[in-house]
């Protein structure tokens, strides 16, 4: 009997010493977990913020947006790269309905126990009325670990450049007026156009008696569009200046086409513009839209952000410009049914500008 009650007093601390493991084993296990929940709430809790610094922007016109994110001591932040140039066919960064042309990031600033990085982003958009800005995929890196942290959206009232006027916007406060200036200029300066208008059809009425042949009617849209082409398939502009020129005038043979031919002012509407503008006119397609859009975006970016496009991109803008024109007057020529009018011509690859 003694026996038995022995055995049993040395059993008992054996299975106190089982329970006992048992219980620092769950302990371990739940500060694991308690610290992995920490973990991944402290990776999550980093704030990244976009702000558009204007109250309104115009088509094609440069602006800036500020991003800033806050974070932890010991993370690296990565701001997102912006190709060179900010170009269609080097896949530009985009933030919604705007394109960032370069950025510019500024020395880490510490807040109480919080580190604070930011970076400046030169963008550019062509949308009507208004545009969306944002987000952007900011990389965060801690220790080991990396994850992404997304900027909110913003949205500011764009210009337009038939109007020159934003949306509704909250106005500024009304100045003192200005002085009424002197009248003498403006008399002298009516007089001196009286009198060139004057001198003016004089020579008209003298001119038109000795020469009474009638002038010769004007080239017609697209013969013309396409010579100004050809003749602009024969320089080989060299300097980044004559470049930006030649780029430029490819793109005034192609508004100067559709405002003549189509009778809108192409001249002045932004791209977003004329796309509108073409929803609502049957003799362009959804191809030849398409393909306006394409011969224009990167003439846009030389002409409104200065983008400077490589030399041996200049024949492939001008193949664009090409096609566009022959897409728009072919749905022209089936519209006004003449016959054997061409199919519209498939799209060339875009051309790479830098």
């Amino acid at each position: 009997m003694r026996t038995g009650i022995w055995e049993t007093r040395q059993s008992r601390p054996q299975r106190g010493s089982r329970v006992g493991r048992l219980r620092q084993r769950g302990m371990r296990a739940l500060g694991i977990a308690i610290s992995c929940f920490l973990v991944s709430i402290s990776t999550q809790a980093q704030t990244a913020r976009l702000s558009v610094l204007a109250d309104s922007v115009s088509a094609g016109a440069p602006f800036f947006v500020s991003v800033t994110v806050e974070r932890g001591p010991g993370q690296q932040v990565a701001f997102p790269e912006v190709p060179l140039g900010g170009a269609e066919a080097d896949a530009p960064l985009t933030a919604g309905d705007a394109v960032a042309l370069s950025v510019e990031r500024f020395p880490t600033v510490l807040r109480d126990t919080a580190r604070v990085d930011s970076a400046l982003f030169r963008m550019v958009t062509f949308s009507a009325d208004t545009a969306r800005v944002g987000p952007l995929a900011v990389q965060v890196t801690d220790g080991g670990e990396s994850f992404r942290v997304t900027t909110g959206t913003a949205l500011v009232p764009v210009r337009s450049v038939l109007t020159g006027e934003a949306p509704p916007y909250e106005p500024a406060e009304i100045g003192p007026p200005e002085p009424f200036p002197s009248a003498t200029p403006i008399w002298i300066a009516l007089g001196v156009l009286a009198a060139l208008l004057l001198g003016g059809l004089v020579w008209a009425v003298v001119r038109w008696r000795r020469r009474p042949s009638v002038a010769p009617p004007p080239t017609p849209p697209y013969p013309a569009a396409i010579a100004q082409l050809d003749a602009l398939d024969r320089e080989a502009p060299a300097t980044p200046e004559a470049v930006e020129a030649h780029v430029v005038a490819v793109r005034g043979v192609v508004r100067e086409y559709l405002a003549r031919q189509l009778a809108i002012p192409a001249r002045e509407a932004t791209t977003d513009e004329l796309a509108a503008l073409f929803q609502s006119d049957r003799r362009v397609s959804d191809a030849a839209s398409d393909a306006v859009r394409r011969a224009l975006r990167p003439t846009d970016l030389v002409a409104f952000a200065r983008v400077r496009p490589p030399s041996e991109a200049i024949a492939a803008i001008r193949a664009e410009a090409r096609a566009a024109i022959d897409a728009v007057e072919a749905g022209v020529q089936r519209a006004e049914g003449v016959p054997g009018a061409p199919p519209a011509p498939r799209p060339a690859t875009p051309a790479p500008v830098s």
